[in-house]
């Protein structure tokens, strides 16, 4: 397989771990990185220079990245506010897509870039790195297995004690900020993967607090085979962060910050506890990325670990709650 040539829009925090798990890949390497600043982008690409290759190249502006034709692929690493527009840009200019969570902002957004990446024929991948991880396949082998009995409900709460930090991302609706989008959205997609069904019937309430976006948001879902699951997700608290899946016959806890994918503890009656944890190679990102470049590879839009229909599914589910709890974002923000 030819060596993909990877773009990032976006250095900041999360497209550091992309770029260090990208770093060691055979498949792939980091090609060049765009910013709306010259001079951060200089600063990501100096960082990421290795005896592999050169200097990734540094773009000011995202049309300068997107009109090499030597960039093959594209990390979205900004804020989702700004997915939709950049990811459209990125499928019109002939880039495959990699995205960060969430794919947009709202359902409209999301079926309007899947019906772009039909057309170009380029993969569109949402890139929730959790549904990529061996974690939470070992989670889905032990309940294929019926180790809890059969699914009943699943719990879990998300979050951390933001205050007021001044210009924080997450309190910005211009940002799409928040706690749902951010880090609901963790609970949702992964209910969904473990449920494999989408939600029926949604409940939902929130807490604005001192901002315009959802601070402390809880829900409930059911969903069409009568199972439920609940969730909380915070901007202004230290939740457990952990997730845990109700059996019949026992229960799957996934502690402390169960999105890393880090370990699964199987609880049953009379029995003891079987822990199993998951070291990541690099950083987790590393999964997501080597499943795109694998589809790309078989020239696929989207991976079954994320496939569209669930992306879809998700901001769906999100556009309920939000619709239900009152979160607006600005009308640049939700265009499509």
């Amino acid at each position: 397989m030819t060596s993909l040539n990877w773009g990032i829009i976006g250095p900041g925090s999360i497209a550091d771990m992309f770029a260090d798990a990208l770093v060691p890949s055979t498949q792939g390497s980091l090609y060049a990185v765009a910013s709306r600043s010259l001079v951060k982008a200089q600063a990501f690409a100096d960082k990421y220079a290795t005896q592999k290759q050169n200097t990734p190249i540094a773009y000011g502006s995202y049309e300068g990245l997107l009109s090499d034709d030597k960039v093959d692929v594209v990390y979205i690493a900004t804020p989702q506010s700004l997915h939709y527009q950049q990811a459209k840009m990125c499928l019109e200019a002939g880039k495959h897509v990699l995205m960060e969570k969430p794919l947009t902002i709202n359902a409209a957004q999301t079926e309007q870039l899947i019906a772009l990446a039909k057309e170009k024929n380029l993969l569109l991948q949402e890139g929730l790195w959790s549904r990529f991880m061996p974690c939470f396949e070992q989670v889905q082998l032990w309940l294929d297995e019926g180790r809890i009995g059969e699914l009943q409900y699943i719990c879990s709460d998300i979050g951390f004690a933001f205050g007021d930090e001044q210009g924080h991302r997450l309190h910005d609706p211009n940002l799409g900020g928040g706690a749902l989008l951010d880090l609901g959205v963790y609970s949702i997609t992964l209910s969904q993967l473990f449920m494999q069904e989408h939600p029926s019937e949604i409940r939902a309430m929130s807490d604005f607090g001192n901002h315009q976006v959802d601070e402390n948001t809880l829900v409930n879902m059911r969903y069409p085979s009568g199972r439920f699951a609940q969730f909380t997700c915070t901007i202004a608290a230290q939740a457990s962060n952990s997730m845990t899946l109700m059996g019949s016959k026992g229960r799957i806890v996934l502690p402390y910050m169960f999105w890393n994918g880090n370990k699964a503890i199987l609880q049953q009656e009379d029995m003891q506890d079987e822990v199993i944890e998951f070291a990541h190679r690099i950083n987790g990102f590393e999964y997501q990325i080597e499943e795109a470049m694998n589809m790309i590879a078989k020239k696929q839009i989207c991976s079954e670990y994320m496939p569209h229909h669930d992306s879809l599914a998700v901001m769906q589910t999100m556009d309920e709650i939000r619709r239900q709890i009152g979160l607006k974002f600005t009308p640049d923000a939700e265009c499509v």
